[in-house]
């Protein structure tokens, strides 16, 4: 659900905060909650603070999980001088501050492109080994 402001409220005004609903977002979270009920249970049943000192953490997780993606995709891109230079030069117009975070966008990109996971890869061959011995 993401917040926004009534449309008619003025600026700088502390009016109510509106909710927006997603109703295919509210499809699945209703499913889960029927497929699991007592883990429902135990989520429903959290103190507020506890619940927001949840989400909380799982906020700090997610930048450290895309911290460490991005610290990996860059000490890659450093073993490569030539795609480095590339970068730098494709991103040279951007804000100093902006460079890091676009280069390791950019890059994880490309390094999906140029390096599909094995695992889909040793997947796709068995499977075509099995169907030929078959």
């Amino acid at each position: 659900m993401e917040k926004t402001k009534p449309k008619n409220a003025a600026p700088g005004s502390t009016g109510a905060v509106q909710y927006r609903e997603n109703p295919r977002t509210n499809e699945k979270i209703d499913a889960w909650i029927k497929a699991n009920p007592d883990q429902f249970k135990f989520f429903d049943e959290l103190p507020h603070e506890r619940a927001v000192r949840k989400l909380v953490l799982n906020e700090i997780q997610k930048y450290e999980r895309m911290q460490k993606m991005n610290s990996g995709i860059m000490q890659k891109l450093d073993g490569d001088p030539e795609a480095k230079q590339a970068f730098d030069t494709l991103l040279k117009r951007l804000p100093e501050d902006q460079r890091e975070r676009a280069t390791a966008s950019i890059a994880r990109h490309v390094f999906r492109l140029t390096n599909p996971r094995e695992e889909k890869s040793q997947t796709q061959s068995a499977g075509a080994g099995r169907r030929m011995g078959a």
